[in-house]
């Protein structure tokens, strides 16, 4: 082990146990009545239970072996020491959700960081993800954190380091070489955030994209009749079409409209604040149903997901943005 190694492992060795995500799980057999018998073993299938708990996670396959998320992060760790990554500051956040069937960890670098605008940081952002419902694969990325507002920083370039089912057979040198490498994809990323900072877009662009985010088709087809009629565009903006009653129950698509007002006033019209406004919403906006607030760490992902959909699909060919 080199220096640079043994002083990575050090300073992630202090970055302590993963919460919340910190337990382990057993593969319990199913049963049904039988025929001949009180009970009949169900072979195709087996609970996954907390072993602290005894909370049922999930129902898997027979075959399927699953990977703690410790074994996942501790995988992730291990792809960073062996990088070639200026760890000096870093910091790690672990959540859970779905009663601990899915978790992810983020370690954000300081030391790899931007300066888009005055007081406007982006840093280098590795994350980490794994389920024991089927749902996420195991999968290591790379985005960015934006300090003056906390923000997850979705790639356009869906930079995956690594994605797989299981940690079995990984080749951890070759992933890390490739993590070492993604400092280059960095760095064409923030070329792309820096072109969104000048580069203008209206209202009605902007609430066009903010539509497809939210799903409004409705909200979508009645901004592209404002758009074609003149007059009616003159004495209407995209604010009144949330009010009208087939747009007024997509309460996604009144938050993000409210946030880019607000982002507009900070960061002008542009494409950042609009970029900021999506993932503002993907990052700290409140889910709308009570049942989904304890599973905030599986919504944060999906939604950070959507908006690099969105981004890719709508945003960037609409303005042109390379």
């Amino acid at each position: 082990m080199d220096n640079q190694t043994r002083n990575n492992l050090e300073i992630l060795n202090d970055l302590g146990d993963y919460g919340d995500a910190e337990f382990n799980v057993s593969r319990m057999p199913l049963y049904i009545d039988g025929a001949y018998q009180e009970y009949d073993t169900i072979g195709s299938h087996v609970a996954l239970l907390r072993d602290d708990t005894d909370q049922v996670l999930s129902i898997v396959g027979s075959k399927y072996r699953p990977v703690t998320h410790q074994e996942a992060f501790d995988t992730a760790e291990d792809v960073i020491m062996r990088s070639d990554l200026n760890l000096d500051g870093i910091n790690r956040h672990t959540a859970v959700s779905h009663n601990g069937a899915r978790a992810y960890s983020t370690w954000t670098l300081p030391e790899h960081r931007v300066t888009l605008r005055k007081d406007d940081d982006v840093a280098l952002q590795i994350s980490a993800r794994n389920s024991y419902d089927g749902s996420w694969s195991f999968v290591v990325e790379v985005g960015g954190y934006r300090f003056i507002c906390l923000n997850m920083q979705v790639f356009a370039n869906n930079f995956a380091i690594h994605k797989s089912k299981h940690t079995q057979g990984l080749n951890l040198d070759r992933i890390a070489s490739r993590l070492s490498d993604a400092i280059i994809f960095y760095d064409q990323e923030t070329e792309l955030w820096r072109e969104m900072v000048d580069t203008k877009i209206d209202n009605y662009n902007a609430f066009d994209v903010l539509s497809h985010l939210a799903n409004s088709k409705v909200a979508s087809s009645m901004l592209k009749n404002m758009v074609d009629d003149p007059d009616y565009r003159r004495l209407n903006s995209p604010l009144d079409i949330l009010y009208e009653p087939e747009v007024v129950r997509n309460k996604t698509l009144n938050t993000l409209y409210h946030q880019w007002l607000l982002e507009r006033k900070g960061l002008g019209t542009t494409a950042w604040a609009l970029y900021n406004t999506m993932t503002n919403w993907a990052t700290h906006a409140v889910p709308i149903k009570r049942t989904s607030i304890n599973n905030v760490a599986s919504i944060r992902v999906d939604r950070l997901e959507k908006v690099r959909k969105t981004l890719n699909n709508k945003m960037l060919p609409m303005l042109k943005v390379a």
